[in-house]
Formats: structure tokens, sequence, C-alpha cells
């Protein structure tokens, strides 16, 4: 076995960068829990990442029900935490209900849906 240590600093310059362009195929959004009870709220994310997955900030969200119909009957409430993306491409809100259910979110950022859903149920 041949072992060869050296002395000496290693520096590494530059830092990953993204494109900076939002794209709706990478995008996606995270509910925490997925179950509540009527009357309680869960958390929704949307994160808007670009080609490479990294997030994209100052991007206007918004999250609404697949079928607005139904989740207008059912009193569904969705609360904007913080609507503009982070630094992280973040975007955060909250949901409840009046009507027990399953109910399938969307997020759209500046106008375009991001293609992947969540579905969250309150019993």
């Amino acid at each position: 076995m041949v072992l060869t240590l050296s002395t000496g600093r290693t520096n590494f310059f530059g830092k990953a960068a993204g494109s900076g362009v939002f794209a709706p195929a990478n995008s996606y959004l995270f509910a925490s829990p997925l179950s509540a009870r009527v009357g309680d709220k869960i958390r929704v994310t949307a994160f808007a990442l670009d080609g490479q997955g990294k997030g994209v900030p100052n991007q206007n969200v918004s999250v609404g029900c697949l079928d607005a119909a139904a989740c207008r009957n059912a009193g569904v409430g969705i609360s904007e935490v913080q609507p503009l993306t982070d630094t992280l491409g973040q975007a955060v809100f909250d949901v409840s209900v009046n009507t027990p259910g399953k109910y399938e979110l969307q997020a759209v950022v500046n106008g375009a849906p991001v293609p992947q859903t969540v579905t969250v149920t309150f019993q």
C-alpha cells in the first residue's frame, strides 16, 4: 500500500448556478400532513424550480383546487402565507375546509400550471 500525503491549501472558486428560468416540469407541490381533521390546517409548499432543480426566487404562486366548483361547495379555504417564492423557490400556503373529503391541489406559477399535484384529505 502506498499512501502519499501533501501539504497545502486547495481553493475551489465559483458556485453552482441555475438558469433562473422557471421550469414547470421540475417544480412540485408538497403537503404536510396529507390528512387532517375538518377545522385544522394543512401546510402546502410549492417549489418553483429551474431546469437544473434549483429554486427560482421572486415568482408569484397561487394554489387552488383542480375541481374549483367542488372546493367552493366544500368551503375549501387557501390562505397565502408566502405567495412569492423565496431564494429556495418556495411559496407557502395553508389549506382548511368545512366539509370532509379529498381535495386535489395544483400550483400555478406566473400563470403556468405545475403539472404535479397533491391530494389532501380532511376527516
